[in-house]
């Protein structure tokens, strides 16, 4: 298994893992896994920077990563900041949002992972 398959791999699995507390945490099931929710997050972005360094190093046009790198600091900064601003009726909004930014996030780590894997097909 390869580093880039790796990245890919872990930004299935803790997206899944992500997905499952935060519906949890949103039905109050579970209130008390916010900072293991967090923690999983950052290792999300993690992988998902790690798959974008590594499809440029693959010869993916670097339009792709860049938008990668660039959401996976908006859902870094999202994550840190949504607590301050969920207040009032408006709480909705803002955790439904957190919960697209985090799916876009997962679906960024998948596209990286297949641009690099047919650049890696065709330059062989």
């Amino acid at each position: 298994m390869n580093a880039l398959t790796t990245a890919g791999w872990t930004v299935r699995v803790t997206g899944l893992a992500l997905i499952a507390l935060g519906l949890l945490m949103w039905a109050d099931v579970a209130p008390g896994l916010r900072s293991l929710h967090m923690l999983i997050g950052i290792v999300l972005v993690a992988a998902l920077l790690t798959a974008a360094g590594l499809a440029l190093r693959a010869g993916v046009k670097p339009v792709l990563p860049v938008i990668a790198i660039a959401w996976g600091l908006l859902t870094v900064a999202l994550g840190l900041v949504q607590a301050q601003l969920v207040v009032g009726d408006g709480h909705v909004v803002i955790e439904v949002a957190h919960l697209v930014v985090g799916i876009v996030a997962i679906g960024l780590g998948e596209a990286l992972v297949a641009a690099a894997g047919r650049r890696a097909t065709t330059s062989a």
